[in-house]
Formats: structure tokens, sequence, C-alpha cells
């Protein structure tokens, strides 16, 4: 271990930070609203919510029911399940 003078605190008077101030105002106040509930934001609330949803709904059912009917008509046999 080295000798030397003993070390000192030094402090440093607190710098006000512009932008940190400009943050903390419109979190306190809100002035800059990030969501406002509106007619077309509750449509594409649902579009976004349901849309995905209903769009794979309709596409497996219409490929179950294309293999259904090619099953019917004899063009395809059904496939092995290992579970029947």
């Amino acid at each position: 271990r080295a000798e030397g003078p003993p070390l000192t605190a030094v402090l440093f008077a607190p710098q006000e930070n512009p932008a940190l101030i400009r943050w903390v105002h419109a979190k306190s106040t809100n002035v800059y609203p990030t969501f406002r509930p509106t007619p077309k934001m509750s449509f594409l609330g649902a579009a976004y919510g349901l849309g995905p949803l209903l769009f794979w709904i309709f596409v497996l059912k219409a490929d179950r029911d294309r293999k259904e009917k090619h099953i019917q008509e004899g063009k395809s046999k059904l496939p092995f399940s290992v579970f029947f």
C-alpha cells in the first residue's frame, strides 16, 4: 500500500439540467397526454386485438373444410393418426 496524503471528499454543487426540469414538469402536469379514448382508437384497438384472431380462425377453418371435402370425394385418404 502506497503512503500518501489522506483522501478528501470533493463536493460539487449540483448543476441544473433544463431537459430534466422540463421532463419532470411534463410528467407531473401531464402536458403531453399519450392516450385519449376516441371512437377511432376504439376501432383500432378492436381491429388490432380481434383482427388477427378472426383471420387465423377463418384460415384454419377453410383449410379444415377443404381437407374434409377432399376426403369425402375420395381424392385423399384419412391421415394416419396415432391416437385412434
